[in-house]
């Protein structure tokens, strides 16, 4: 079955300190699980203060009703298709949205999709803004899933205590 992977990049228009727009980004995560679920559509969202780009991957009509839907939505402006790509696999398949937020330390990784240290979507192809917006999840995974080493240790730890 023939999908579509198409991204956008918008500008953010959440309000309050980081802790307040991270809430907020929180609530448009749930939401955003919550339809693509039901639509069966995965994808991928990165932002930093002012930026917001999103990937979204599923059967053409029901990513192009979610694109209308968001285009709406009041917490951003200026919404930009940055591309659509006809595919025949999904790049997220195993997130109905996975977010993930810019860090101020990852301006390395950030140059290496584009010429910038921060975020600034409107000179990049959407080729490379999927390649960081790939890139941003993953390193964002890496940093707050423990590793399975980690993980048997933690545990280990926690039963000693418990035996204590």
């Amino acid at each position: 079955m023939t999908l579509l992977r198409l991204v956008y990049f918008s500008e953010n228009r959440l309000g309050g300190d980081d802790v307040a727009r991270q809430q907020q980004m929180d609530g448009i995560l749930a939401a955003s699980i919550a339809n693509n679920r039901r639509a069966g559509i995965t994808g991928a969202m990165i932002h930093d203060s002012r930026w917001i780009v999103q990937v979204l991957e599923g059967r053409p009509q029901d990513v192009m009703s979610a694109c209308l839907r968001i285009r709406d939505d009041p917490r951003h402006r200026d919404m930009v298709v940055a591309d659509t790509i006809d595919t025949e696999e999904r790049r997220f398949p195993y997130w109905w949205m996975a977010s993930a937020a810019i860090e101020p330390d990852m301006a390395d990784l950030v140059r290496r999709h584009s010429e910038r240290d921060t975020l600034d979507p409107r000179g990049m192809s959407g080729r490379d803004l999927i390649a960081l917006t790939e890139a941003v999840v993953s390193a964002y995974t890496d940093r707050t899933t423990p590793r399975p080493s980690l993980r048997a240790e933690a545990d280990a730890e926690a039963d000693a205590e418990a035996d204590a």
